[in-house]
This record gives C-alpha cells, structure tokens and sequence, in this order.
C-alpha cells in the first residue's frame, strides 16, 4: 500500500514542529500533521521513547513537521513483564484510536523496539500472547489500519525465522516467538522487523549490544522504508 504525500513528493514539508511528550496529550492539537509516528520503548527503560528515539529522530531531521508520541505503558521487566506487555497493547490500541479520530487524513507510522515491538506486533498481528491477548486477529481499529503507512520493528521478541519483512541474519526465534509458519497478511507489506543472531532476546544469542545497536545499525534502511511507503509512483 502506497500513501500520497504531495510535499513529500516535492522534497519538502512544512518547518513547523509539534513533537509531543511521552503522554502525546497535544500532538496534533493545533494542526493535524501529515506524518504522526507513534514510538514505544524497551524493557526498564524510563518513560519516552527509549531506544525507538534514533530512528524516530532521524524521520523529523528528514522531514520537520512530522510529530511524535510515545505509547505510554509500564515496559516493565521480570515478573511483570507478561502485565507489562498487556497493558502495552491496550495502550497502542487506544492511543492510536484516539488519534486516528482526531486526525483522520495523517498518515501513521509505528516504531516498536523490543518490549515496544511485541506491544506493536501483538496489536497488528494478533495473538495469541501470553494470558492477557487471545485473540488472533488485529486488535487495533480500521481507520489506524487504513492510515498505517509503515511499522518498524527492532529487536522483537516475536520474532520467528521465516517471515517475509523479517531484516538481519537471524535463524532462530526470540524467547516470544510466532510460531512457525505465522503470517500477518493484512500489514506484511507495510513491516519491516530488524534482528540479528547474537540478540539474545529476539534470537539466541548472547550480546545484548546487538539488541541496542539496531537503530544505529539499520536506521537509515528503516527510514527508506518508510520513505518508500510515503511516496506514490
């Protein structure tokens, strides 16, 4: 799916900036945006958009008037981390109802790293995914589903060998994995999911420095993704 965007065409968008804050209260609130990029962030991380700030930054340096939200969940760890991914799909389905409602001509994009892309994966794609999400359909509504340009994912715990938006050279599943032969027909086209092999909790390995290290490592690449899913031919 392809999304016109006329200024984007032309080179150019407006120099207006409405970042807004981790609770994303007034995005928007003056002036819909043409781009709106919704960022959640990874395990124990403080609230914000964690990690999923390089690729987010490196969109608004490319295009200023973009504006940002990061999904507001706990991104909790240990015992918590099953509540924590709950509440966090909860969180992308009405956060990004909410603005779908307000703005129906922007176009959305989606950037989830780690806990932040299972949150993001779990709300497109369905479950099932721990007790809290037992349904295998898309949970999120169909004015976000039209709207979504792109949905970025790094270091996603569902991650499973075979899917065809998969980026890296990752053979094995993380410790959520899909299980094998899983599709998400309805977005696959608009998905673009980064993991490597050492990457203990998307893959099997044991560096969690590869975990951290996708926005520097594919950043670029997730940008011309999104890029070529902004602009017609």
């Amino acid at each position: 799916m392809l999304f016109p965007l006329s200024l984007i065409s032309l080179g150019i968008l407006g120099a207006r900036v409405a970042t807004a804050g981790p609770g994303g209260g007034d995005a928007g609130a003056k002036a819909c945006p043409e781009v709106h990029v919704f960022g959640a962030r990874e395990t124990t991380t403080p609230p914000g958009f964690g990690t999923s700030q390089t690729l987010i930054d490196l969109l608004i340096k490319r295009f200023p008037s973009t504006t940002a939200e990061a999904i507001v969940y706990p991104a909790a760890g240990g015992d918590e981390y099953s509540k924590s991914v709950g509440t966090g799909i909860l969180a992308v389905v009405r956060q990004t109802a909410a603005f779908a409602v307000r703005c129906p001509s922007s176009i959305i994009i989606m950037h989830g790293y780690s806990q932040g892309a299972q949150i993001m994966d779990d709300a497109f794609c369905g479950g099932p995914d721990l007790p809290q999400l037992n349904s295998s359909v898309p949970l999120v509504s169909g004015a976000v589903a039209r709207g979504v340009a792109a949905i970025i994912m790094m270091g996603n715990p569902r991650n499973v060998e075979g899917l065809p938006y998969h980026i890296g050279n990752s053979t094995a599943g993380g410790f959520a994995a899909r299980p094998k032969g899983f599709r998400c027909r309805q977005f696959e086209d608009r998905i673009q999911s980064y993991c490597d092999s050492p990457d203990p909790f998307c893959s099997n390995g044991n560096d969690p420095v590869t975990h951290q290290g996708y926005g520097k490592e594919y950043g670029q690449d997730a940008l011309e993704f999104i890029l070529s899913k902004l602009v017609a031919n």
